[in-house]
């Protein structure tokens, strides 16, 4: 008979690691509607002055759109994080359930997990020092 208490034992961390990661999607996935929801207000701003150039809302713009893309990348690879967590959980169940070791393949999908992990983490701090640079231009041009 399969001993409960090890099932979630084994199951423990991995889940602890997708409760993590739901939070920090969360975090930027609010970031990613706010930038979204931006770049479309200033999109209706430079429809509205349509005839002239405005440089500096151009700029904006693309430094939102910038800032949107590395989000989407740091949102997708978090994601990838969490699915090879619950991978592991399953190893770890399947495991316990048929008697199997399968340590090589929940040691890879943590491995990959935290992989995809530092991944996002490098988007996510890309995307913000990128715009903090962008509040650094909105603030000389005020």
């Amino acid at each position: 008979m399969v001993e409960y208490h090890q099932m979630l034992a084994t199951s423990l961390p991995p889940v602890t690691l997708i409760s993590g990661v739901g939070l920090l999607l969360l975090a930027m996935t609010a970031r990613y509607n706010h930038s979204t929801n931006r770049v479309r207000q200033l999109l209706r701003e430079r429809n509205s002055i349509a005839p002239r150039e405005d440089a500096d809302l151009n700029n904006e713009i693309e430094f939102i759109f910038e800032r949107a893309s590395l989000l989407r990348k740091s949102i997708l690879t978090v994601v990838l994080s969490a699915t090879f967590s619950g991978l592991q959980v399953l190893a770890g169940i399947v495991e316990c359930l048929f008697m199997l070791n399968l340590d090589i393949l929940k040691l890879s999908a943590l491995i990959i997990s935290i992989g995809f992990l530092l991944l996002s983490t490098i988007y996510f701090v890309r995307e913000v020092s990128l715009s903090t640079k962008a509040i650094g231009l909105s603030v000389e041009h005020r």
